[in-house]
């Protein structure tokens, strides 16, 4: 076995000399096998490069389930997507990879949407991550998932809001009926009223096919809502004369921006009446809103940043019911926005404060009317489900051309909202146009309750808020006789059709709004009853340079911000925070009492006197150096903003305090010298090591530094005296310290000396004791000779320098202290062993040594450094 492997090498080099010797004698040898292994490479290289090195991605999955009302298209087709868009006027259309973890849970948030807008909207799903499918390769997607609205006429529509079912829905509707359609003057306020930039234009429907500029105006109102979801220019129409008049417009196919603060203005009649030229008029010459929607999209992004780098930031987190048109608690802040601002005369303040406020009343008596409607909306038959009485009717009668002994009645009805809300709540103005004849008389009173006149807004009429039920009674018959022969039948199949498409989207809102886990409007808190604002609080934003910029958040989408300011409350997103952040001077302010409408024009105020306390993020304690839990050779404390003082403070404690953040890099290796430096001080009694992250603990101004890791150093009953170790010095291990050891009290030098100096340190010190004190009595000798010198000068009557003679005496008495002390520290270090008792005599006397005077154990070096 030996043999045989001790033969092979000789083997092998035995073959490759006798090839060297061939191919030497014989070239073209060596130039055949060349062109061989060059024609074997060329053959085979192409089929190996062409084989793919990663597998091929499977077959995609169908992404939603079998039964849902998503149309999923798992192979990214297109053309199904088209032909439906065919026969559909609006589709929703989601463009997903199956892998996005944002695909994975917008999933089920579209899936709701969908739920409630089934059967008026088709929703549909399409895989543009699947390589070999169209979408993949018509469509370049930075991110997923992507929302688009398709309508036959128009390009899609980018929903760019949060991916939140009731949102989607939001949104959905919007673009369904995006102009309202007003028919008086009560209507137009009520409609400027709750936005600061309203779109109003003026539209004759009498010419045809349609008003010329209308489709125009329709294409505009929805590019305004791509471009802000969550709060855009409202748009509305109106087809009066007289109301435009009263707007300022003469002619047809006139637009009229009508803003809170800022005066009106016209759409210069010399720019073309293009969608295009319209919404960016419009963007252009907006007003910024009162309170700002501030939509935190749940990913990296510039917008909080870029909304507090203007300057100081009130931010209103709170919940939000995204499905009404009524946000209680933005309603509730715009109000104090509205008095905030009121810098000039506002023509009908006072109208937009009460009807915000008959809004949020609006809001949670009809929010509690619904639940009762929808308690038992699917176990109840639906003949005996009673539907509350409808308001604002007025008959109206008119003479019958023709006809003698009849009249024709007809009950206008019209309804300023969509939601079922009480009567004594709902205000009745009728704009009737033209339709009805000059002498047409109302018969009875406004509030005539009659049950067939039915709002079919959410089934049929899309522009309309009014519907008109005629019957035909006899000249001497009252109203009244007039109701039991209607036209409009009970049992009419569109009547009740309407009825229960309403009923069933109401319920449909309402069970989305309990999977959103929102609160309950009766949980609200209802401040109806402390409507006062402090007094000079009304236009403080124009008379001081700390106007607030004012904000409002959805609580249940910014829990990241919640616990980045440590806002307190005990569940983020169940109650309002308020907060206001000055960058500028990086101080924070938290509300804490309870939100009201009083309370936060108080703490507006308050912030413009600078009569609020600063907010200091802390942690929660979570470690102290006791004898009990710092078992261990070192300790290092955990301080917080609540434990500062009662740490770092302490009037008898050094203390050396590590400021670092989680994110800093060279935090994480610099721990270890930390650690390191607390054990070499560990004997020291009066030495506290302590950590504080600063990126979850807000210190005071004074203590607030730039980088990261950086120590400070508070002495002993001199904490003004605090110092930063040097940025230009590396933070070694000794520098360190010297560091501690040059700001130290005395104390802690001598435990240094007796609990650190070992036995080579011991020597070490000994020996430059003796050289020490061989060098001072050798000064000593040579400053007494001088002395004797002068004395017998002066004996022998020559001058002497009383000045010289005095200094000579005072070096030599210094001397003579320092040859005492080293003499005395000789003594110690030679009879010094690293027994307890020698330590502690050694301390005593160490410390007696520091008491007289000058002492040399400033001199003293350590084996350590």
């Amino acid at each position: 076995m030996a043999e045989s492997t001790q033969e092979r090498p000789k083997g092998i080099r035995l073959v490759t000399t006798t090839l060297y010797t061939l191919m030497a004698k014989h070239p073209e040898i060596c130039i055949g096998l060349i062109v061989i292994v060059t024609s074997i490479i060329s053959r085979y290289s192409s089929s190996i490069l062409d084989n793919d090195v990663l597998s091929p991605p499977k077959n995609p999955r169908p992404f939603f389930p079998a039964g849902s009302p998503v149309l999923d298209y798992p192979w990214g087709d297109l053309m199904p997507v088209a032909d439906l868009l065919i026969r559909e006027e609006l589709l929703v259309v989601m463009y997903y990879a199956p892998w996005c973890h944002d695909s994975i849970r917008a999933k089920a948030e579209f899936t709701k949407a969908a739920k409630v807008l089934e059967n008026k909207v088709s929703f549909v799903a399409i895989n543009c991550w699947w390589p070999q499918g169209p979408c993949k390769k018509n469509y370049k997607f930075h991110r997923f998932p992507e929302i688009y609205i398709y309508h036959t006429t128009i390009d899609g529509i980018r929903f760019s809001g949060p991916l939140l079912a009731e949102y989607i829905v939001r949104f959905v509707e919007e673009v369904m009926y995006p102009l309202t359609f007003l028919f008086s003057e009560d209507m137009i306020l009520n409609f400027v009223s709750k936005q600061d930039n309203s779109l109003i234009g003026f539209f004759d429907f009498n010419s045809s096919p349609q008003p010329p500029g209308f489709i125009q105006f329709y294409y505009a109102s929805i590019r305004l809502l791509e471009k802000n979801p969550l709060q855009p220019i409202r748009c509305g129409v109106i087809t009066q004369q007289f109301l435009a008049e009263e707007l300022g417009l003469s002619d047809p196919n006139e637009i009229i921006m009508i803003r809170t603060f800022n005066e009106s203005l016209l759409y210069p009649p010399s720019r073309n009446f293009t969608s295009s030229n319209i919404w960016s008029w419009a963007l252009h010459h907006k007003e910024q809103p009162i309170v700002q929607w501030l939509n935190l999209p749940g990913h990296k992004s510039l917008e909080l940043s870029a909304a507090i780098d203007r300057g100081p930031a009130l931010l209103v987190l709170a919940p939000v019911n995204h499905v009404y048109k009524t946000n209680y608690y933005l309603n509730m802040v715009r109000e104090v926005g509205l008095l905030y601002h009121y810098c000039h005369e506002v023509p009908y303040l006072e109208f937009f404060l009460r009807q915000s406020v008959r809004d949020r009343a609006d809001f949670l008596h009809g929010y509690s009317e619904q639940q009762d409607l929808c308690k038992n909306f699917y176990e109840v038959p639906e003949d005996l489900f009673s539907y509350p009485n409808r308001n604002c009717c007025v008959s109206v009668v008119g003479a019958d051309k023709g006809l003698q002994n009849s009249k024709k009645i007809c009950d206008f009805c019209r309804y300023m909202e969509k939601k079922l809300t009480p009567a004594s709540l709902q205000p009745c103005n009728l704009g009737l146009s033209s339709m009805f004849a000059e002498d047409a008389v109302f018969a009875v009173g406004s509030n005539i309750q009659t049950p067939f006149c039915l709002d079919t807004f959410e089934n049929y009429n899309t522009n309309e808020y009014r519907t008109l039920c005629c019957r035909e009674c006899k000249i001497d018959l009252s109203y009244k006789s007039c109701a039991s022969i209607s036209s409009r039948r009970s049992n009419d199949k569109f009547v009740r059709q309407s009825e229960s498409s309403l009923k069933r989207n109401i319920c449909k809102k309402l069970t989305l709004q309990k999977t959103q886990n929102l609160l309950k409007p009766n949980q609200f808190i209802g401040d109806f009853d402390h409507l006062s604002i402090p007094v000079n609080f009304t236009g403080s934003a124009c008379r001081t340079n700390r106007t607030l910029t004012l904000f409002f958040v959805d609580s249940s989408l910014s829990s990241a911000l919640h616990k980045k300011l440590d806002i307190p409350g005990p569940v983020a997103f169940e109650k309002p925070s308020v907060i206001i952040i000055d960058k500028k001077n990086e101080a924070n302010f938290i509300l804490r009492e309870s939100f009201s409408r009083k309370a936060l024009a108080r703490f507006i105020q308050n912030y413009t006197e600078s009569a609020l306390e600063r907010h200091l993020r802390s942690e929660s304690p979570r470690q102290s150096c006791d004898a009990a839990s710092c078992s261990a050779d070192v300790c290092v404390q955990e301080v917080t903003s609540k434990t500062f003082h009662s740490v770092v403070m302490q009037p008898g404690k050094d203390v050396v305090l590590l400021i670092t953040a989680k994110w800093c890099g060279f935090c994480s290796s610099f721990s270890h010298t930390y650690l390191q430096l607390a054990k070499y001080f560990s004997s020291a009694r009066d030495l506290v090591f302590a950590r504080i992250d600063a990126d979850r603990n807000d210190l005071r101004w004074e203590y607030t530094l730039d980088s990261y890791p950086t120590i400070l150093f508070f002495p002993a009953h001199r904490k003004e005296d605090s110092v930063v170790f040097p940025s230009n010095f590396p933070k070694s291990l000794p520098n360190l310290i010297k560091f501690i050891l040059a700001h130290a009290k005395r104390d802690l030098k001598t435990d240094t000396v007796v609990d650190i100096c070992s036995k080579t340190c011991v020597n070490h010190n000994r020996r430059r004791v003796v050289h020490v004190m061989t060098h001072l009595r050798a000064k000593r000798r040579n400053i007494k000779r001088r002395i004797s010198l002068l004395l017998n000068r002066r004996a022998h009557g020559k001058p002497v320098l009383k000045e010289a003679l005095r200094s000579l005496w005072r070096t030599y008495r210094t001397v003579q202290r320092k040859i005492w002390n080293a003499s005395l520290l000789q003594k110690l270090l030679f009879s010094h062993t690293r027994e307890r008792l020698s330590q502690s005599v050694l301390k005593k006397h160490l410390v007696d040594i520091h008491k007289e005077g000058d002492s040399k154990v400033y001199n003293l070096k350590h084996d350590e450094l």
